[in-house]
This record gives structure tokens, C-alpha cells and sequence, in this order.
């Protein structure tokens, strides 16, 4: 990544505004309430919940589904997106993110294979993505209003305000993280990953741009 480049947060499971109603997927096979953390040990960024499915660590894939049966209108009314959203906000993703993410950040994230249904058609595949990257990457000066005493972003009284400044020293070479003292949960990804898949024009996800210097 280039000096004064961006970091990308992504947001997962985005319908189009001429989708009506919200579709869901629930599991058909696996047990996801017994899905657990490998390590849930806390650290000094936000609570690492044992059945987190987005707190950059990796879970075990015991109770993990294999197939999901998708809710809501059907695809001939609403048609199954490139990225969904599943439990928690744990994205869905196609063959082409694994594919460009592994050839970026090789063994480091998992991907657990997904097939998704309507009543009892099988309407599409992809993996269940599970980030493998807890990081720092805030800048440790330049947000604004700034850091608190335990490191955590600051949120402006006005959302508007608050200005949100990554580092490229801290991102050093990863691609795909979960951030640590930003309390609300979301996938950030590099330039180079997010700019990669926006060439895709993959349905279902947006991009929202941070400085990152």
C-alpha cells in the first residue's frame, strides 16, 4: 500500500434499494448456537465473545454448518446477492473473494463452504468467511476526537465529525482484519484487497473509504 492510500470498511449483505424485504439465511445442518472461538482469551481491545463469529479469531469447526436455507422473498423476486450476511454480521462470500484474499494473506483466514437453499432447491454456493486478524491499526494521532486512556476510538456527540485514520505501519502487509478498539464489529480490508474486488462489481457489499497514512 502506497503513503496517504485508504483502508476499505466493508459492509456485508447490502440489498439494492428495489429489494422490498429483508432476506435471512438459517442454518439446515451444524449446531451454530455451539459454535465457539478457538481462543477467547480477552486482550486489551473490546470483549471477545466465545460464540463471536467477527472478533478476528478463528473458530472450531465442529458445529459449523454446511448448508443455509435462505428466508424471505425468493430469488425470482429478489435474487441471491455475491455477499451475504449471516449470524452476527459474519459475511457469505463467493469463490472469487477466497480466491483473491488467499492469494494476498495465504492460510491465515478461514473459509468454510456453504451451500444455500431455498425450501429445498439448492439456489447457490459460497463460504462462511471467519476474519483471522485482530489488529491495531487506528492511527495513534491523527483520529479524531482522538484515543481514549485504554486506546479505544473516541465517537464525536455528532457522527459526522468523528474522523477515523488508519496506519499503514500498523496494517503492515495484512489484508483482511477485524479492528480491536473500534467497538462496533466490521470487516477492514487494504487497498489493494478492497480495489481487487470492486473491479468484481460483486453484488451485496459497499465500500467505505478511510485515510489511512
Amino acid at each position: 500500500m502506497e503513503e496517504n492510500s485508504v483502508v476499505y470498511s466493508l459492509g456485508v449483505g447490502v440489498q439494492p434499494e428495489n429489494y422490498m424485504y429483508t432476506n435471512y439465511f438459517e442454518a439446515i445442518d451444524g449446531d451454530p448456537e455451539k459454535i465457539r472461538v478457538v481462543d477467547d482469551t480477552p486482550d486489551e481491545g473490546a470483549w471477545i465473545s466465545p460464540i463471536g463469529l467477527t472478533a478476528g479469531r478463528h473458530v472450531l469447526p465442529q458445529f459449523v454448518p454446511t448448508k443455509l436455507r435462505r428466508g424471505g422473498p425468493g430469488i425470482k423476486r429478489q435474487p441471491l446477492l455475491d455477499v451475504n450476511r449471516w449470524e452476527g454480521g459474519a459475511p457469505l462470500v463467493p469463490q472469487v473473494f477466497k480466491d483473491i484474499l488467499e492469494e494476498l494473506e495465504p492460510d491465515v483466514h478461514q473459509f468454510f463452504p456453504m451451500e444455500y437453499f431455498e425450501n429445498e432447491t439448492k439456489i447457490g454456493e459460497g463460504y462462511l468467511f471467519i476474519t483471522g486478524n485482530r489488529l491495531d491499526t487506528l492511527h495513534d494521532t491523527l483520529c479524531e476526537p482522538g484515543r481514549d486512556d485504554q486506546g479505544f476510538l473516541i465517537r464525536a456527540k455528532k457522527p459526522e465529525i468523528t474522523k477515523i485514520v488508519f496506519s499503514l505501519s500498523k496494517i503492515n502487509g495484512h489484508h483482511a482484519w477485524n479492528e480491536m478498539f473500534i467497538r462496533r464489529p466490521g470487516l477492514r480490508v487494504s487497498q489493494v484487497f478492497g480495489d481487487a474486488l470492486r473491479a468484481k462489481n460483486l453484488s451485496g457489499v459497499n465500500y467505505h473509504s478511510y485515510r489511512a497514512v
